[in-house]
């Protein structure tokens, strides 16, 4: 019988020929990051949905379909929040992704007890960042690198999920880009009018369908989402913006 030839693991080949010091370079000059002051002013986008959350139609009287079965969220309302929150339209940003920071840890993406499916971490900014899709592979596969971005977060947010451990310059080994384990983190998209009228506009549109849209809205979870980042966040308040 004829054997196939063995050429293992791909992340592990991979290892033996790149450099991590040059990839950590590249992430650290084009990683964008969203304004720490929007964060705290708005730091979730969207409470009344994460990913497998079933979608609703304008107004949340049905169930949104596709050839009759129900159309669930992947990511296209963290990608939108993303977007606005760094200043830009997704038109305006071809080539680049929307990388989750604490996410589906499973190589296999098979588990669901990820921040991912989490509202209060699905469309957190602070959970985000914007990278060009070549280098949206490393944040996927490699654990050091969703290290040092987890530890970016930490640096410029002060984010760490529930029951999740702060990272450390360990964890990253050598994919740390320079300075990020001081805060100093390069690609801050700083916030301007445009920007600040956008997170409060989309505050403004949270408060009202909160109060207004019919029983399919999930208000619970709305509740229990605002009420989780007022706790975290002491100048946050969920309210209409003023």
């Amino acid at each position: 019988m004829r054997q196939e030839p063995e050429i293992g693991d791909g992340l592990k080949a991979m290892n033996r020929v790149i450099d991590p010091k040059e990839i950590a370079r590249l992430i650290g000059e084009l990683a964008r990051w969203v304004d720490p002051e929007i964060f705290r002013l708005l730091p979730v986008w969207h409470p009344e949905t994460a990913r497998k959350q079933a979608l609703f139609k304008a107004g949340w009287q049905e169930v949104q379909t596709n050839n009759g079965k129900p159309k669930f969220e992947g990511n296209s309302k963290a990608n939108a929040a993303l977007s606005r929150a760094l200043g830009i339209s997704k038109k305006a940003r071809p080539n680049w992704s929307c990388c989750h920071i604490w996410g589906n840890d499973d190589a296999s993406f098979s588990k669901g007890n990820s921040e991912v499916n989490d509202p209060k971490y699905y469309s957190c900014i602070a959970n985000m960042v914007l990278l060009p899709n070549p280098l949206k592979a490393f944040t996927d596969s490699v654990p050091e690198v969703k290290s040092a971005l987890r530890l970016a977060a930490f640096q410029l947010y002060g984010f760490l999920p529930q029951d999740r451990s702060a990272p450390t310059t360990e964890d990253t080994g050598e994919w740390l880009p320079e300075g990020w384990e001081r805060g100093m983190v390069n690609g801050i998209c700083r916030i301007n009018p445009r920007i600040k009228k956008s997170a409060q506009s989309r505050a403004n549109k949270i408060f009202d369908e909160f109060n207004n849209t019919a029983a399919n809205y999930p208000h619970q979870q709305v509740s229990r989402v605002m009420r989780y980042w007022s706790e975290k966040i002491p100048e946050f308040e969920f309210g209409e913006a003023s």
